[in-house]
């Protein structure tokens, strides 16, 4: 009876191997060169995914026709929108054309001069007739590339000490516009920098209540059982190109008793500044509370809610401006605290995706364009999801900082993605007393495909000196180490650095060759190299 046990349970973890197999394998697409005007376009799909893509350049003076291996599709327009084409993914690569055809009718035709009487008897000459391949055809409009920002950050820090024991310590940047992106959004900048400076107050009051605390408990308690006060504030950005610009603010207090992680999501159209409401974005918030509960247990957690009702609840219970989101690259990311959905102690903080890709009659068609390569900053030990394999849906991925057994000084971290359960473990030390943690991930993506993880490491108290970059391929979900370099994002005047936005034109200032701040770009291999 146990032998024929061992058997059952041995056929069964095959058959879920082969299935696991199965469902990870991916089909391409070809689009011809034209994977750029296809809105939320992938890679490669997974067979039998309804895929849904719509084509953006349109003009009126021509008519389009979409074939899929030499099969026309049916397709719908929309006038505003664009076409919209919809198709199931077969077991095997295809290829997708966009034929297009001028159909221009309001051509002027030529005067005709009044026949003359013709007296010689012959035959009259037929004029020429220019042939239509020869006719020049009108210039069509040119839809007008979605570019990126160019930021930069602010950086301070406030401590205190009592001899040897640190007091409170307070760490806190700011996002703003720089250089060209000043002049050409001077709405945005203006809102970027008063919400810079009114966070500096905030937190620099915030420091004041943490030294009054520090030394009241000091005074109780004692050197033996004394902790530190801190406040951190890190503003991450998420998104920063000329349709939308979405910053994640992860603050977090250590005051004894009260210990808590807030993450809070902000969003401003670029060319107003106004700052952007989810109703802005999504058109049907009504289907929001089922898909981000769809989401939330899609991945590695089981969803022990508060209630089957809990994610319903929050949505209902709580204002419009209390949900904590930001307007990323892929779509619309929601972020809960601990205790909000689930348990406190349970999972700490959970996030889910509402994509572009998977439900495009959800969103506002303007912040749905988006560039094809760019950079997201990561928040360490939370979820940050993207499709790396290209099947069409989103992995998640997650960075985690390990300490040493002082507790001082981080001396690796831990990547985590749910592309076939995946860990990875890099030995990389990094200084803790500096700008919330040490570690400072960033995802890229680049216009071919590729996904890597860029880790920066502070060596240092100063804002941008003595960091390491360790670099990793992500793409596919797996984890192939490229190397690391000496390299730091490149230092502005007055505690400030220039923003990573772009993988062609990241502004980097590399210390093992001592060059000053030059514009780099990611490589072939992942690595930055010199543009």
């Amino acid at each position: 009876m146990k032998n024929i046990m061992i058997f059952r349970i041995l056929m069964i973890l095959a058959l879920v191997c082969v299935l696991s197999a199965c469902a990870a394998k991916t089909y391409k697409v070809d689009f011809c060169g034209e994977q750029q005007m296809y809105d939320g376009a992938k890679d490669s799909y997974a067979p039998g995914k309804e895929v849904t893509l719509r084509y953006t350049l349109i003009a009126s003076d021509t008519s389009y026709a979409f074939y899929l291996d030499g099969e026309e599709l049916d397709v719908e327009c929309d006038s505003n929108k664009g076409y919209f084409i919809r198709f199931t993914m077969p077991d095997h690569d295809v290829r997708l054309e966009c034929v297009t055809k001028n159909t221009m009718a309001d051509q002027i035709p030529a005067l005709e001069a009044e026949p003359e009487e013709n007296l010689s008897g012959n035959e009259p000459e037929k004029p020429s007739v220019v042939p239509p391949e020869a006719e020049v055809p009108p210039e069509e409009p040119v839809k007008k590339a979605v570019q990126l920002l160019t930021l930069s950050k602010f950086f301070a820090q406030q401590r205190e000490w009592d001899d040897e024991i640190l007091l409170a310590l307070s760490e806190y940047n700011g996002v703003t516009l720089y250089g060209d992106s000043i002049g050409k959004y001077p709405a945005l900048a203006e809102i970027l920098e008063q919400t810079k400076n009114m966070a500096v107050r905030s937190m620099e009051d915030e420091f004041d209540n943490l030294l009054v605390t520090a030394k009241e408990e000091l005074d109780l308690l004692g050197t033996d059982s004394f902790v530190a006060k801190e406040s951190t504030l890190d503003v991450q950005i998420r998104r920063a190109d000329s349709t939308a610009i979405s910053l994640l603010s992860d603050s977090f207090l250590v005051y004894g008793n009260i210990n808590d992680r807030y993450l809070r999501g902000t969003t401003y159209d670029t060319a107003t500044g106004k700052a952007l409401t989810l109703t802005d974005v999504i058109k049907d918030m009504s289907q929001i509370p089922a898909i981000v509960k769809k989401e939330l247990t899609s991945h590695t957690w089981t969803g022990d809610f508060l209630s089957e009702t809990a994610v319903e609840d929050y949505f209902r219970d709580t204002p419009a401006d209390g949900i904590s989101w930001t307007l990323d690259y892929h779509g619309v990311t929601f972020y809960f605290r601990n205790g909000e959905i689930a348990e406190i102690g349970r999972h700490e903080h959970l996030a889910a995706v509402v994509s572009f890709a998977e439900y495009p009659e959800l969103f506002n068609e303007t912040y749905m364009t988006v560039p094809a390569s760019y950079i997201v900053e990561l928040p360490l030990n939370h979820a940050f999801y993207a499709d790396f394999d290209g099947d069409g849906t989103l992995e998640e991925l997650n960075v985690t900082s390990v300490l040493d057994e002082s507790g001082l000084y981080y001396e690796a971290f831990d990547i985590y993605t749910d592309t076939d359960v995946q860990y990875y473990h890099a030995e990389f030390s990094a200084d803790t007393l500096h700008h919330t943690g040490g570690y400072h991930p960033y995802y890229i993506k680049t216009a071919d495909g590729r996904h890597y993880l860029y880790v920066f490491a502070d060596g240092s108290e100063l804002a941008s000196n003595d960091m390491t970059l360790r670099v990793i391929d992500i793409t596919g979900g797996g984890f192939r180490e490229v190397g690391d370099m000496h390299i730091a994002p490149g230092y502005v005047p007055v505690d400030c650095s220039w923003a990573l936005t772009d993988p062609d034109n990241m502004m980097l200032e590399n210390f093992e060759t001592q060059q000053e701040t030059a514009a780099y770009r990611v490589g072939s291999d992942g690595m930055p190299v010199l543009k």
